[in-house]
């Protein structure tokens, strides 16, 4: 018989295997998953300092080490003191990370069809709706 565990098992092992999957391809760059998401949030557009800090929500006090690493690479100019954006490099190596990245979404989803990955997306966001809900953080 199969051992039924309970929902927060299953949603702790998925964001445990995606984190180590995405941090394989990551480190396979030389990179951190700090300079990713860094990266990642520069592709979009020149940022300034409080935009470069939001970009780590959870560690807004590496960004500028991670910034300072970026720069250092030739990845990431500053062409203004307060601002800071991707060079063409940078905008390569975001490119080359993205498609791994990528890769690593694409298969989470292997087996799924369109329909049942959108529903599972869908139940997963009602279900943290009821928790916060719960929690009074609504």
């Amino acid at each position: 018989m199969v051992e039924e565990r309970p929902i927060a098992w299953w949603v702790k092992r998925l964001d445990a295997l995606l984190e180590e999957a995405v941090d394989a391809v990551v480190t396979g760059e030389g990179l951190t998953r700090r300079h990713w998401q860094l990266l990642h949030a520069l592709a979009a557009g020149p940022a300034d300092e409080a935009a470069v800090r939001a970009a780590l929500p959870d560690a807004p006090g590496d960004a500028d080490a991670v910034l300072t690493d970026l720069v250092a690479r030739g990845w990431v100019g500053r062409p203004v003191a307060d601002r800071a954006g991707l060079t063409p490099d940078g905008a390569a190596a975001h490119d080359r990370v993205a498609r791994a990245v990528d890769r690593v979404r694409r298969h989470v989803a292997d087996g799924l069809s369109r329909p049942e990955y959108e529903r599972t997306i869908l139940v997963l966001r009602r279900m943290v709706s009821n928790v916060e809900r719960a929690l009074g953080r609504e």
